[in-house]
């Protein structure tokens, strides 16, 4: 794959955000949707539960398939146990991307649950459709109106950030835009079952917005790989990079997007 197929990840023109809570105002399923209003994502965004209804002016469909437009773009809120079901709705609609803030896979380090995110990988190829994650917060992209925080900046700036963290992707923004750091592209991507830190890294030491890239990372999936995108990116940007797990209560935090056995491997 080359760099810039992964440029229509941080542009879509429509939104699905499937999986939504109609019962509970606070639940997390609907940061999401603050964090796009907040940021004034100007496209079509669409939500989509059984129970139909309707959130903050938005109609909430019954199905993907019920959404009138077309959709480029999901945000993944399901359980996990039918995410591969999701996956092959979303080819009939024709969706270019899945984004799975979905937890239980491997993770857990559980068999079944390893299986489970395999099979969600391999359907996913099946039907050409990349993920981002799952166990993961997405895309933050301020030129593009797209957020995962309603508490993250409007304003694009020179820093993109790849964080395997969810967690960490949220701290990092807030506490540097405090600080008067401003973001051009922000990725969380947790257990990284297709899109993977070598693909994110060779994609921003492309990308003309991105100045600085910075990385949290807790595991690699091809080492090799990783070294030549690192001395690549070092060539055109600065690069910082931050390896979590090192210490026991690092390896105790890693633990939540990483099969306990065996590891990804290492740089």
């Amino acid at each position: 794959m080359h760099q810039h197929d992964l440029d229509f990840l941080f542009h879509p023109n429509s939104i699905a955000l499937v999986g939504i809570t109609t019962a509970k105002t606070w639940h997390w399923t609907r940061t999401f949707l603050e964090g796009l209003l907040e940021i004034g994502f100007d496209r079509p965004l669409y939500l989509v539960n059984p129970k139909g209804g309707e959130i903050r002016g938005h109609k909430v469909y019954a199905s993907l398939k019920e959404v009138p437009g077309n959709v480029d773009y999901v945000i993944g809120l399901v359980n996990a146990q039918i995410a591969p079901k999701l996956v092959e709705e979303c080819a009939e609609k024709g969706v270019r991307a899945i984004h799975f803030c979905t937890a239980g896979f491997s993770e857990t380090g559980e068999e079944p649950r390893i299986k489970l995110e395999s099979e969600l990988a391999e359907v996913a190829r099946k039907k050409r459709i990349r993920i981002i994650g799952p166990n993961c917060m997405g895309i933050y992209c301020p030129q593009s109106r797209l957020s995962f925080s309603p508490a993250f900046p409007k304003e694009s700036g020179p820093v993109g950030v790849i964080s395997q963290s969810g967690g960490n992707s949220i701290y990092l923004v807030r506490q540097a835009a405090l600080r008067g750091v401003r973001f051009s592209k922000v990725v969380s991507y947790g257990n990284a079952c297709d899109i993977d830190e070598n693909d994110l890294l060779e994609y921003l030491a492309n990308d003309v917005d991105t100045k600085i890239i910075t990385l949290y990372i807790e595991g690699i999936k091809d080492g090799k790989r990783f070294r030549r995108a690192a001395e690549e990116a070092a060539k055109k940007k600065t690069l910082l990079i931050l390896k979590g797990g090192i210490t026991e209560g690092g390896a105790r935090a890693v633990a939540g997007h990483l099969p306990r056995t065996p590891p990804r491997g290492s740089p």
